[in-house]
């Protein structure tokens, strides 16, 4: 099967696409962008969907201008609008206290949601392969994530304002078979310095872990990708029954959540993770830096009986008050 056609089946099986769609199609200038655009310019009038590109210089290195610039030609030779801009991720690193990835990867979001609307766009494409779904479960299992991490990178989601939905028509598609399609189609791309950076994490596990685990099995990445798909689906449903859960035990107080404390207390801990993770992200609008061992935090204090306690989570602060378990935004810690 050739790449074309399994990034098709992908399109395909995840309904990705449907005619009239405006896809803003997200290009780095790297390799995997670069086979992405490519391949949606060569499938664009068989789905009767029109394209434009967006480009994010970040800031963080000095070839990063040139990259933007190679992307503009691209463009132009594509007869292709295209939204560039730069953002000062490493001040917004400084400042907000965060990783280099962790800053680049909310200035990225941010960026396409952004760009998204000002292209007219309701669908963002990005270049996600199954390489980098096999190096993201192996990253979050190392870090300890629950099911919802070890789902590893969705086909299709939502973007923060629910107008437009992220597509990866790639994410089927190795690396090996993307080098091929560049290489065949003779399609130009720049090298990112900082893919070879030992002290990044992502890098570190694509350069030395995946290598060293292949010689105990040769198909390791394969065998992540299809781990992460059982997880997926095994998640989607306790996500589904989750949410049900909490819809019959919680509701809305005050400024917060209060959630029945006994009847919480009463449910098998897969379900009761679940709406505690609901309370949390009603309260405080998202779920970031709440991880695993928050949740297992408030569960173990459940377990202590009666009496009131309080527990500072970043944004949100979790109190046991007689028969409820309340959720109210705040300061935390971070």
């Amino acid at each position: 099967m050739t790449i074309r056609d399994k990034a098709k089946r992908t399109i395909d099986r995840f309904r990705m696409l449907s005619p009239g769609d405006t896809v803003l199609v997200g290009v780095s200038g790297g390799p995997d962008s670069m086979a992405l655009l490519y391949l949606l310019m060569d499938i664009k009038d068989e789905y009767g969907i029109s394209l434009k590109i967006a480009h994010l210089n970040h800031g963080f290195r000095k070839e990063a201008a040139e990259e933007a610039e190679f992307v503009r030609e691209r463009a132009v030779s594509l007869g292709l609008e295209a939204v560039i801009r730069f953002i000062d991720v490493p001040s917004i690193k400084e400042k907000e206290g965060l990783s280099s990835q962790e800053a680049a990867r909310e200035a990225r979001y941010s960026f396409f949601e952004e760009a998204a609307g000002e292209a007219g766009a309701n669908k963002v494409a990005l270049a996600h392969t199954s390489d980098d779904q096999a190096e993201t479960v192996l990253i979050r299992l190392l870090r300890g994530s629950g099911p919802l991490g070890l789902s590893g990178i969705p086909p299709v989601r939502a973007i923060n304002s629910q107008q437009s939905i992220i597509i990866r028509p790639l994410i089927d598609c190795s690396r090996r078979e993307i080098e091929g399609f560049l290489s065949e189609r003779n399609i130009p791309f720049v090298t990112d310095s900082s893919n070879l950076k030992m002290d990044y994490m992502r890098n570190r596990v694509r350069m030395e872990l995946i290598p060293f685990l292949e010689g105990y099995n040769p198909n390791i990445s394969e065998v992540l990708v299809r781990t992460a798909e059982i997880i997926h689906k095994d998640n989607q449903f306790l996500e589904t029954e989750g949410e049900r859960a909490y819809k019959s035990i919680g509701r809305q107080s005050g400024q917060g959540i209060a959630v029945d404390f006994k009847a919480l207390k009463g449910l098998p801990q897969a379900m009761s993770s679940r709406v505690i993770r609901n309370a949390i992200e009603r309260v405080k609008g998202d779920l970031k830096r709440i991880s695993f061992q928050h949740i297992a935090e408030i569960l173990n204090l459940m377990d202590l009986g009666e009496g009131r306690w309080t527990l500072h989570l970043p944004d949100v602060t979790v109190s046991r008050e007689h028969d409820k378990l309340l959720f109210k935004r705040g300061k935390g810690r971070r």
